[in-house]
Order: structure tokens, then sequence, then C-alpha cells
């Protein structure tokens, strides 16, 4: 299209009474040739079998281009030279004095001597504007320690603190943090492996299964809004989709008393890994319609409790699942042939 465009130019330039090229081609031709730092090289392109551009030609959009190029040229060589478009966070070497670009474990890690820095009244590790710039490199590479809250970082320095061999936590406060945190659901406190003793027990954190534990509410919403609908139908004979939307609230406060009370009694199901396995376990605390409550099956279970016993489907492991602690804990099955 340039080249057209310049030909176009030249056949002008042969004629008397030849025009300059109009606002819209002279606009394209800057944009096109601003895209590159050899602006001025792209207005003498060749076509098979034509001739450069003449100086006539090419005379009109020179200055233009050159003026408009040049920033955009110089700004694209400083982008080369720096590597990155955003001023990244530097360390600097307590020895040389040497700034570098460190890694991101280590930027988090850095993150977090910061914090325990200023938690626990010691010296600052970094300056204020350095401390901002590390916090936004690290929400920019997507780091989820930026968004914890004061409990889990307090948790995190805590843990750090311990293997420092420099405490700041008793085993009773650091135990009442670890059981709040497990209550609000954070992951900071749950472990992707097994915790083992030398007995052969292990013990894995359970986790709440949302997907399973909505599914639960599913029959009495279902109920409650068909319910609700039809009474709303026939007591005003209104649109049925307007009679659904006006359903929605009284159906949500019916499908809560069902499931907790009728449907459900203290439903909680969690998941989590086998220790002797790792195979993934279903777990369900509470009770349906009371069967264990009343003793239907005649098995004298008794109520539902905190304690609940299973058997792993795929390595046949005896496990004991605790909902207070939110612990599944077994012995491995090596363990037992040693102890025979």
């Amino acid at each position: 299209l340039l080249s057209v465009n310049l030909a176009a130019a030249r056949t002008r330039s042969a004629t008397p009474h030849a025009t300059m090229p109009t606002g819209a081609t002279k606009t394209l031709a800057v944009l096109l040739q601003a895209a590159s730092c050899s602006a001025l090289a792209l207005l003498t392109p060749r076509l098979p079998g034509a001739a450069p551009a003449s100086a006539a030609a090419t005379a009109p959009l020179a200055p233009l281009v050159g003026r408009i190029a040049a920033p955009l040229c110089t700004r694209a060589r400083s982008v080369r030279m720096d590597g990155s478009i955003y001023d990244e966070f530097l360390a600097t070497d307590v020895a040389t004095g040497e700034r570098k670009i460190i890694g991101f474990a280590e930027k988090e890690k850095l993150y977090l001597d910061c914090l325990d820095a200023y938690y626990n009244d010691e010296k600052p590790v970094l300056s204020d504007d350095e401390y901002k710039q590390l916090k936004s490199d690290l929400e920019f590479e997507g780091s989820k320690l930026t968004a914890f809250s004061q409990d889990e970082i307090k948790f995190l320095v805590a843990n750090k603190r311990y293997r420092e061999s420099k405490p700041v936590l008793t085993d009773k406060d650091y135990d009442a943090l670890r059981k709040k945190l497990k209550d609000a659901g954070s992951q900071v406190v749950l472990h992707e492996a097994p915790s083992c003793k030398v007995s052969g027990e292990c013990k894995m954190d359970l986790r709440i299964d949302w997907a399973k534990q909505r599914l639960l509410y599913v029959p009495g919403f279902a109920l409650g809004l068909v319910v609700f609908g039809e009474v709303e139908f026939w007591a005003t004979h209104l649109d049925p989709f307007l009679l659904i939307t006006l359903a929605l609230l009284p159906s949500y406060l019916f499908t809560k008393w069902f499931t907790e009370n009728i449907f459900c009694q203290n439903p909680l199901v969690t998941s989590s890994a086998c220790p002797n396995c790792n195979y993934l376990v279903s777990v369900y605390f509470g009770d349906l319609f009371n069967v264990q409550k009343d003793d239907i099956l005649g098995k004298g279970y008794g109520p539902a409790g905190d304690i609940v016993e299973i058997t792993c489907p795929n390595c046949k492991a005896e496990l004991t699942a605790d909902r207070s602690k939110m612990v599944i804990s077994g012995v491995t099955t090596e363990a037992k042939v040693k102890a025979r």
C-alpha cells in the first residue's frame, strides 16, 4: 500500500498541476512509516520493475515522518536496552552495593522478611519506596503473599521464626492461631503432604468440598421454588417468570431450613488424600433424615458426632476423620507390617 501511494505521488509530481496527496493518504503513510525505526528508508521502496522514488515525491513527507519517527525509535531502543517496559524491583547487594534483578521466590522471601521486621520491631529491611516497588512487582507477577490477611502473615512469620530458632509465639498461641485460620478456611495452614510420626501414624488436613456441600441444598431449593411458584401463580395469576423471581427469596429461606433440619442434620462434606496411598476420599459429617440419631437401621450408632471412621476404597486402610480438628489420620501399611 505504501509503494502504491508513492507511485501515485510520483505520477502527480510529473504533472504541472499535480496536487498533494490527501490528508488520509498523508496520515496512512506517516503511520506506516513511523512504525519502523528506518522511516525515511521506507519512503523509497522498489516495486518489481519500478525505479526508486524521486526526491520530489519524498520531500513533502520526510520532515513530518522524521518528527514522529524519532521519539518512537528512541523509545523502542530504550525498551530494548532495559529489557522491560516497567521499573522492575532491583535488590541491592550489601557487600558490593550492586543493584541486580532477583527471582520470584527471592522476592517473596524478601517481602516476608520485611513483614517480619515490621511486626517484631526490628530494623527495616527496605526503605518505604523500595518496599512499595517490591509489593507492586509481586502483585504484577500474581503472588498470593500480598493478598494474605494479618493473621495469615503472622502465622507465616511464626513458622519462619521457629525454623530460625527464634520463636515469637508460644505453643498455645500458635495452636489457637492455626485453629482460627483453619476455621476461617485459610489455605495457609493446610499441608499438601501428610505428616507422619515415628509410630507410623500419618495425618492429612481435611478440606471442605464446596461443590458437594452445595449439592445438598439443591433438593430443598427445587422443592421450595415449585411450591412457592405454584402458590403465587394461583393467588395472583401473574407472569410465571415474574413469579419465579418473586419466589427466590422465600425459596432460599425454605431451602436452608429444610436442608439443615429435615433432609440433613448439621451437614459438612469434606475431602482429603488418603495418608497411606494419596487416593482422594470424601468424608461426610452429619446425618440424613435423622437415620443415625433414631437408630432406624438398628446398628446402635447413636447421634452423629465429630469423629467418623471410614475405609479407603483404594488401599483398604482404616482412617479416622475428626471434624473439630479437620484432620484425617491413619496408620500406614508399612507400619502395620513392621508391627506384625
